[in-house]
């Protein structure tokens, strides 16, 4: 009776982590799709809505969302943006007990036979402390700087 308990409670645990894991990715989903909605109308009150902390950061949330309104046609065209959303798991190097999760998009550039630009990366973090409607860094580019050229 006590092992058949015991195994209906640690049944139970593993449904509702199961069950909360899936809700945290449904939430990062819907936020990443806010995002990409808010980049592709240009909108940088509904944009800085979605960043943490984001008064503290206007000109970095302000020219991140130029460069990708900017370049959403091309972006999205090489990876759909809203099909594409992976969900990854890291931690923090120094701080192992701070878990994050992460969607990251690579872009390479065309029309570059000499290779000389970098790829476009573009990821969003989220700490569930935080809210998972949030993307945690107001820096979300990688290597944007004469990647348009």
């Amino acid at each position: 009776m006590k092992l058949t308990t015991l195994y209906l409670v640690l049944f139970l645990f593993c449904i509702n982590c199961v069950s909360q894991d899936q809700k945290d990715k449904e939430q990062i989903k819907e936020t990443v799709f806010k995002y990409w909605k808010s980049v592709q109308d240009n909108n940088l009150q509904s944009y800085n809505s979605l960043i943490y902390d984001s008064e503290n950061y206007p000109g970095v949330t302000a020219s991140e969302l130029f460069f990708l309104n900017k370049h959403y046609n091309e972006i999205n065209s090489k990876k759909d943006l809203l099909k594409n959303i992976k969900i990854k798991d890291t931690t923090d190097i120094f701080i192992p007990s701070v878990k994050m999760k992460y969607v990251q998009y690579i872009i390479v550039k065309e029309n570059d036979p000499d290779n000389l630009k970098k790829d476009l990366i573009i990821t969003l973090m989220f700490y569930k402390p935080n809210g998972l409607n949030k993307i945690y860094n107001p820096g979300v580019l990688e290597n944007h700087i004469g990647w348009d050229k």
